[in-house]
């Protein structure tokens, strides 16, 4: 999970929310035959460079990139706030492994994002109201990188050098325990995705050991350019880890700012 900025209203959504407060996602969908839905779809995805806002995948096809209310559009307990309209309550996010062959990857086991947040939700094991409970794409740091990789196992873990870091609405005593929820709740580490994972190490090793050959000592932060150089690659967390501060130095020449 990267963070991810959002671009700046007026948009579709907004405009309608402000013409018809009152209404749900379902009708705003429905509207001029779904074409300010298709459009919202684009921009989001646009604004996330194409990731999932959640396990970083990258869905090119448009039936495999979905709209994810992060705070379930459900929640009609405020009479204040519409759930279904809020901009900032709107993420891309990829199908969660709900469209895969149960015989290569097995359900539920290998479901995540929010397919597998919203499975917690409705069975009661995650609160509907899931923020502090684990991270927001939209509100979580740029620096420094929440994660670390096994690169055994392709798992994401915590990092543990973020003392000075605050992040607000945690429900837990550690930022690292809020990090850790978030991996299990999202279900990040489901064979599925580490797979992917592993992929691109394999991808990165490969790489380097051909760099080394031909004894190419500028070949991490060219890498770096490489991967960085256009809005996201795949799997962004697992590459930023893998180049270590060449990512970094890099990014910060770019201004990254999610």
């Amino acid at each position: 999970m990267k963070k991810v900025n959002k671009s700046f209203p007026p948009n579709n959504l907004t405009e309608f929310a402000i013409q018809q407060p009152h209404s749900n996602w379902e009708e705003f969908r429905n509207i001029n035959l779904s074409e300010d839905y298709k459009t919202i779809k684009a921009l989001i995805f646009s604004d996330q460079g194409g990731l999932c806002a959640f396990c970083e995948e990258k869905p090119k096809e448009a039936y495999k990139q979905r709209i994810e209310h992060f705070h379930p559009k459900s929640d009609n307990t405020s009479q204040n706030h519409n759930w279904n309209l809020d901009w900032n309550n709107v993420i891309g996010v990829c199908l969660g492994g709900s469209d895969i062959s149960l015989s290569a990857h097995p359900l539920p086991e290998n479901l995540s994002c929010d397919a597998h947040k919203d499975r917690l939700i409705n069975k009661g094991i995650l609160p509907t109201s899931c923020e502090g409970h684990l991270l927001n794409p939209l509100y979580i740091p740029t620096v420094p990188c929440l994660f670390d990789l096994d690169k055994r196992t392709g798992e994401l873990k915590a990092k543990k050098d973020y003392e000075q870091l605050h992040i607000e609405h945690n429900h837990y005593d550690t930022i690292e325990e809020l990090i850790e929820k978030t991996i299990e709740y999202l279900n990040l580490n489901c064979d599925r995705l580490n797979q992917q994972r592993l992929a691109v190490l394999n991808q990165y090793n490969l790489a380097l050991k051909k760099a080394r050959v031909r004894q190419d000592v500028n070949f991490l932060p060219k890498l770096a350019e490489h991967w960085f150089r256009t809005k996201w690659p795949s799997f962004f967390t697992t590459r930023r880890i893998l180049l270590s501060h060449y990512a970094e130095k890099h990014l910060t020449i770019q201004n990254y700012n999610g």
